[in-house]
């Protein structure tokens, strides 16, 4: 049985992928706030659009494929 990845495991993944050593290394580097990050992947707090798109450049994931990992889109199945 496949463990689901949670919305905080993806961005951790995600931000390793992409070089990172850490949240704190990734926050510095692209200007977000740690703690931000952390609450919105850890689904504390509800992410505004506009860090959304932020978060899409600096992660270089589509809006999809970000909304996908939080939770918040689920395709339809054709």
């Amino acid at each position: 049985m496949t463990k689901k990845v949670t919305p905080y495991d993806w961005f951790v993944i995600r931000y390793t992928d992409l070089g990172y050593k850490s949240m704190n290394d990734f926050a510095n580097k692209k200007g977000f706030h740690k703690s931000s990050l952390s609450r919105y992947f850890r689904m504390e707090r509800s992410m505004p659009a506009y860090y959304l798109v932020a978060l899409c450049y600096a992660l270089e994931v589509t809006p999809n494929e970000l909304l996908t990992a939080i939770g918040e889109y689920k395709p339809r199945k054709a």
